[in-house]
């Protein structure tokens, strides 16, 4: 029974023995398999890799920046009046264009438009263009400049006056740029009240010819009369109220309104009523921002608006705005100063009343 068994079982491993290496070759095969399976594996995965590499790469050229550009004209070109300036512009809300520092228009939208024509007043001179781009909060986020000459215009002053002008400043004063108590009466014409004031102001208006009360109502030179202060350059004025809507600065001779920076008092022996003037000198003058006037390359070109009982023969004076607008102009051009002055003039046509 015993040796029996024993046979079966010598029978039995002999049976499931390996046959020269056989078993071994499955073996390695599998391996090879589980290999072959790791590496398509790490295929899969370095594929997956390279595609997210990709797709980095797309985002990050995806990324909205902010791009504006000058396409025309190009850097150091020499151009002719008006110029038109085309424009590139990607992810900004706003675009505007520049001459130096100075505004050739507000900001607008690019999306409305991609083009700009501007008539340069100094030409003949090498001008930077700058190109601001800005968010929809005011912030600059891109800008682009080039360098530009504008080519000299053949060039029509008109008629000249007949020798060299010299200036002074006026400009309208306002009741709350004051102090002092309120114990001066202004009159109309009738000698009706209109205004109590600082005699400081009282005395300023006067001299100025228009002016500006605390409760917005525009007072502006009547006639002479027998009421009231006497002025301190002698007679005592009467005044009128103004509209402010219509006349916001005062008004001039021949009841038009006047107008800050571009408005003249002149003797009309010399310079008649509602003329256009060309002052030589100050074309291509920058007039900086001051309060809420201003900001812009002045061309020259002004108006015959006023007159004033000391303005004389060959005097002018030019109506600043503000107090503060004049000093300025005096840094500029102090008072009297001599300017070649002409009338007439077809540039500056575009102020006739």
């Amino acid at each position: 029974m015993k040796l029996s068994l024993l046979i079966t079982f010598i029978f039995l491993f002999a049976a499931c023995a390996p046959d020269d290496g056989t078993s071994n070759n499955i073996n390695n095969d599998n391996n090879i398999n589980n290999t072959n399976n790791t590496n398509n594996t790490s295929n899969t995965n370095n594929t997956s890799n390279t595609n997210n590499n990709t797709n980095n790469t797309n985002n990050t050229n995806n990324t909205n920046t902010p791009v504006v550009q000058i396409v025309s004209p190009n850097d150091g070109d020499f151009v002719d009046n008006p110029v038109l300036f085309v424009i590139g512009a990607q992810w900004v809300d706003t675009v505007q264009i520049l001459a130096e520092d100075w505004p050739l228009s507000d900001p607008w939208d690019p999306a409305q438009s991609l083009e700009l024509e501007y008539t340069f007043q100094g030409t003949g001179s090498l001008r930077t263009i700058n190109l601001k781009g800005f968010d929809s909060a005011g912030n600059e986020v891109a800008q682009d400049s080039i360098t530009i000459t504008v080519n000299e215009d053949e060039f029509d002053p008109g008629i000249y006056v007949g020798q060299q002008m010299y200036n002074t400043y006026y400009y309208f004063p306002r009741e709350e740029d004051f102090a002092g108590a309120d114990d001066t009466t202004l009159y109309d014409s009738s000698c009706n009240p209109v205004a109590v004031v600082p005699a400081d102001f009282s005395d300023t208006v006067c001299i100025q010819g228009s002016g500006i009360l605390d409760t917005g109502t525009v007072i502006s030179y009547a006639s002479t009369c027998n009421c009231g202060r006497v002025c301190p350059t002698g007679g005592t004025i009467c005044y009128m109220l103004l509209d402010q809507s219509e006349y916001p600065w005062g008004m001039g001779s021949f009841s038009n309104p006047i107008e800050p920076l571009r408005s003249w008092a002149v003797d009309n022996s010399i310079i008649s009523a509602g003329s256009v003037i060309y002052a030589e000198q100050w074309d291509g003058v920058s007039i900086p921002a001051i309060d809420g006037i201003g900001g812009f390359i002045h061309d020259g070109c002004f108006r015959a608006d006023d007159t004033g009982g000391w303005i004389n023969d060959y005097h002018y004076d030019f109506f600043a705005g503000t107090h503060d607008m004049w000093q300025h102009l005096e840094t500029v051009y102090p008072s009297y100063s001599y300017f070649d002055v002409y009338v007439d003039t077809p540039k500056c046509a575009y102020l006739t009343p």
